[in-house]
């Protein structure tokens, strides 16, 4: 009995956690979000700041506005929020980490051929981040097993 109490609880705790949304209007929060971002990141090429610290402050935080925009319009509620349009948000979400995962692994490998061909440097260089693909991904897999438990045991 208290091992069924524990597994609500678990799933109780997930739940919250991944079937967070914000409200609709936060897409358009989202939106300006993202385009201010990405104006700001072009017009940083022509504004030059006196010290390289300050544009690379600059340059920081309007990439991080366009990904924070992003992420609002996608964790954002729909005007009808039903099982269909929960089952495509979690689709979605499947094709794009399993997008990201292997865009991010040949990158490499595809800068090393074209390095190889067009220059006489012969370093492979990987992705510096690649402990945010980790972290992804145990999450994921964490979380999945925890939950196949809970529901299994029930």
């Amino acid at each position: 009995m208290e091992a069924k109490v524990k597994q609500e609880g678990d799933i109780e705790k997930i739940n919250k956690i991944t079937g967070y949304q914000l409200p609709n209007k936060f897409k358009i929060v989202g939106l300006v979000l993202f385009i201010v971002s990405i104006l700001a990141i072009v017009s940083s090429i022509k504004i030059y700041f006196a010290e390289v610290r300050i544009q690379d402050l600059f340059e920081r935080v309007a990439q991080t506005g366009t990904v924070l925009g992003l992420l609002m319009i996608s964790i954002s509620k729909e005007k009808v929020e039903d099982e269909l349009i929960a089952k495509i948000r979690m689709q979605s979400y499947n094709y794009a980490v399993i997008g990201a995962v292997l865009l991010y692994l040949l990158v490499p490998f595809i800068h090393y051929t074209l390095i190889l061909s067009f220059s006489k440097l012969r370093t492979i260089e990987g992705s510096k981040d690649i402990s945010v693909l980790f972290f992804l991904l145990s999450i994921q897999i964490v979380t999945f097993r925890k939950l196949k438990k809970a529901y299994n045991e029930e």
